[in-house]
């Protein structure tokens, strides 16, 4: 197969992976059809090797809908139709995975009437039928139409008072000591190489995967930040890598585990601690790896400069603590721009500088090379404040 035949493979199982997990599950047909596609797909072992790999990863949808964007027509229809029938292989269609494939269907630039044959002709050859979570959608317009009407007042006040919509967070409340860089101190010595600054930060690295009913399902990025009085370690990550797993508390047939694994390949389970509503960035609280842990100091942005050389650390396509170097290749408003490799499974690492400092936290990443962006270390700082006044207002009143 040419690279052209490859990538299209790629993307099709990627489309199929965001469309079956659309609705944070994946049921036991879904799985056997992802297993089935990969047999249909992979022409040797090396491929099959490659998309088995792909389902460790954490997928990104709008990064998905771009690559199906640049296709032909003949392609579109080819990743749309293999994706009506992964998600019709459940005997379920529910809402989330509708929502998706809208998004794809006019991504490939499906008309509304073609999509609808499409849609029941995958129903009819799967006899899968909507769920009730479709049903119930469409059936409570009208009632929900007739609520609002009569409970604006009740309405607005949730609306007003955000506080009820709380995340489930299980924050510890402990203050959580972090250090900061100051450039004209003595120890802010420069690093004289790439493999120094791996030395030093090797320790505070880690690697992030979402377990569910003990099956691995999502996985990223994260490090050591600081430690509380008791000496429970908090790891920094991307909000979006550990999304999902709060909600699962709630629900008796789910389990859910996540655990942080380091450098050493020393594995903690970690509990998510706090995340943030305004950035994305969220706190797993783990207890037992003080002793061979090291934080990472914040270096803020404003001690960055464009054309400094960085290293980001990482486990892109699910290659575990990969170090790479590059330069911080614009400072924008919220991003700092680098040319650092930044991948699918780097989201939450750190992107550190020349004192091996954490100057960026890695969340976005695109297919074009050298194109990456960070969150400043300074929203670190941010978070933090953020999780006080969240303990504050969670705190009994005497």
């Amino acid at each position: 197969m040419s690279d052209v035949d490859q990538n299209l493979k790629s993307l099709v199982f990627r489309a199929c992976l965001v469309a079956v997990w659309s609705d944070s599950s994946a049921s036991s047909d879904e799985r056997k059809h992802l297993s089935h596609l990969i047999e249909t797909l992979a022409d040797n072992e090396d491929e099959r090797k490659a998309l088995n790999e792909l389902r460790l990863q954490d997928q990104n949808e709008g990064q998905v809908l771009a690559e199906a964007a640049q296709l032909g027509a003949q392609e579109k229809a080819y990743v749309l139709d293999t994706c009506l029938d992964t998600i019709a292989s459940d005997k379920r269609l529910r809402l989330e995975e509708l929502r998706f494939l809208r998004a794809l269907r006019k991504t490939c630039g499906v008309g509304f009437w073609a999509y609808h044959k499409k849609l029941c002709a995958a129903q009819r050859k799967s006899r899968a039928r909507l769920a009730l979570d479709v049903l119930w959608r469409v059936r409570g317009i009208a009632l929900a139409a007739s609520i609002w009407l009569v409970c604006i007042p009740l309405v607005a006040y949730f609306v007003l008072h955000k506080s009820v919509i709380t995340p489930e967070e299980e924050c510890t409340g402990k203050d959580i000591v972090v250090a900061i860089l100051d450039p004209q101190h003595a120890e802010a010595a420069t690093l004289e190489s790439g493999e120094a600054v791996f030395a030093q930060a090797r320790k505070a690295i880690v690697r992030v995967v979402i377990f569910r009913n003990y099956e691995p399902f999502a996985s990223g990025s994260g490090f050591v930040i600081g430690e509380d009085d008791l000496g429970t370690v908090y790891v920094v990550t991307n909000r979006h890598v550990v999304h999902g797993a709060d909600r699962m508390k709630g629900r008796p047939w789910d389990w859910a585990r996540i655990e942080v694994e380091q450098e050493s390949g020393a594995r903690f389970d970690a509990t998510l601690d706090f995340y943030s509503r305004e950035h994305d960035v969220a706190l797993l609280a783990v207890e037992g790896m003080g002793p061979y842990a090291e934080t990472i100091k914040l270096n803020l942005r404003s001690n960055l400069q464009v054309g400094q050389a960085v290293y980001a650390i990482g486990s892109p396509i699910g290659l575990k603590h990969t170090f790479t170097a590059g330069v911080v290749s614009a400072l924008r408003d919220i991003y700092l721009q680098t040319d650092a490799t930044i991948y699918s499974g780097s989201s939450g690492g750190p992107i550190l500088d020349q004192h091996g400092a954490l100057c960026g936290i890695a969340t976005k990443s695109y297919e074009v090379k050298d194109y990456g962006f960070a969150l400043y270390a300074d929203t670190i700082l941010d978070v933090l404040k953020e999780r006080q006044q969240h303990t504050a207002k969670a705190a009994p009143e005497d």
